[in-house]
């Protein structure tokens, strides 16, 4: 069993939060990187204030992309200044002591932490304050699930909580390593995360509408076959859908397509469950002048970068008479607003019909992206940024981080 944070007491306490703070970036005017989406940021603030409110002393910790080692564009100082900016904490870089300030604040600790002993640190903070510590995957210690570096960061803190729970597949010091050197608990919206997911693979409310998207199909078969159980309905868009579509003979041009037979087989298991879009939009590249037209109608040359109208239309109509929604990727070129009509719809018609009528869960970064830019996010029961992980758990299969924190 899994036990919540808010099931002990913190006060005083130093509580390493684990959080998922791998979001995109950009660089502004000035050319400093700042967050592009906060998501993910946002998913922590309900642990975060909670432990805050309860005047514990939180160190937090994170990763952000695929770093060779310490990297300046990978820094997580642009997150620790957005997190200060949403909890309305002054951020401070810190060296080899803490400022002396009366009210909290987030301290940011652009140090290497394996040079010297910096858990002292961690120790001197007020209560209510937080300590930021620099990307854990400038240390290879990380990845490795290194116990050296599992005890290193196990000096900073008395209690271990997991927020990341869209790194919750990997087993790595921070995710799986510290949860079994500390005491351990779920973070709120990690509790809520499992509660949600749960719910749609042990006993979903009929009828069941499934909606995939995204580029590779090889990595949702398991998936697909897991959720096809109860699922009456399989919607497919984005480019799986052209992998199915190219496996059912039609034309799909220079449209990227992934692993056919996967798709073959597919259609042989679920041929009456798989719904393919009828009408599509397609343009020679992303830049060129696009038109509509029906699945018989793409040429050799053109691509497909979204659904058509009357796709969407069918879509929705499928969405409408669902009791349990499952969508995890987008079903176009979203990024590219030329592009982002079908994606959008199609997040609107799921919104329309989540809470209350149904049950509404969405998983993945880009999902979660498509959602917010239709600004239907609040009315869908559940917004997971965990794509691989949500993608893992629906499979069946069993997360090493959960399980860390189920035997602890």
């Amino acid at each position: 069993m899994i036990r919540s944070i808010t099931s002990v007491k913190v006060t005083g306490r130093r509580v390493i939060v684990r959080a998922g703070f791998d979001v995109p970036l950009n660089k502004n005017s000035q050319g400093e990187f700042e967050v592009a989406d906060d998501t993910r940021i946002k998913d922590a603030l309900a642990t975060l204030k909670y432990l805050i409110e309860q005047k514990a002393k939180i160190v937090l910790i994170s990763h952000l992309g695929r770093p060779k080692g310490w990297d300046k564009e990978k820094s997580l100082w642009p997150i620790a200044l957005k997190l200060g900016e949403l909890l309305r904490f002054k951020v401070v870089k810190v060296e080899d002591k803490l400022p002396d300030y009366k009210v909290a604040h987030i301290n940011f600790l652009s140090e290497d932490i394996t040079k010297k002993d910096y858990s002292e640190l961690s120790k001197q903070l007020p209560e209510g304050s937080i300590l930021f510590l620099e990307n854990l995957r400038f240390y290879p210690g990380e990845a490795k699930n290194e116990e050296k570096f599992i005890d290193l960061l196990g000096s900073f803190g008395d209690v271990y909580v997991n927020e990341a729970f869209s790194v919750a597949h990997r087993q790595e010091a921070s995710t799986f390593g510290l949860a079994r050197k500390l005491p351990a608990y779920a973070g709120i919206s990690f509790a809520k995360e499992i509660a949600s997911l749960k719910k749609v693979i042990n006993n979903p409310a009929k009828p069941m509408v499934v909606l995939m998207g995204g580029i590779k199909i090889e990595n949702k078969v398991e998936t697909l076959h897991s959720l096809a159980k109860h699922a009456e309905h399989i919607i497919v868009g984005g480019g799986i859908a052209n992998t199915f579509l190219k496996a059912r003979g039609y034309e799909v041009g220079k449209s990227k397509v992934s692993d056919l037979f996967v798709a073959k087989e597919l259609l042989r298991h679920y041929k009456n469950k798989i719904v393919l879009p009828i009408d599509v939009v397609v343009a020679e590249d992303p830049e060129s002048k696009s038109r509509m037209c029906a699945i018989e109608k793409v040429l050799p040359g053109e691509s497909i970068y979204d659904i058509g109208p009357e796709s969407v239309r069918k879509f929705a109509g499928i969405i409408s008479q669902g009791q349990t929604l499952v969508w995890n990727g987008p079903f176009g070129f979203f990024e590219n607003p030329k592009y982002s009509f079908g994606s959008k719809a199609i997040a609107q018609a799921f919104a329309t019909r989540s809470k209350g009528k149904a049950f509404g869960l969405v998983g993945g970064g880009e999902t979660a992206q498509v959602v917010d830019m239709a600004k239907v996010s609040q009315f869908i029961d559940h917004v997971s940024t965990g794509g691989g992980a949500m993608l893992e758990f629906l499979a069946g299969k069993q997360l090493l981080a959960i399980k860390a924190l189920e035997s602890n």
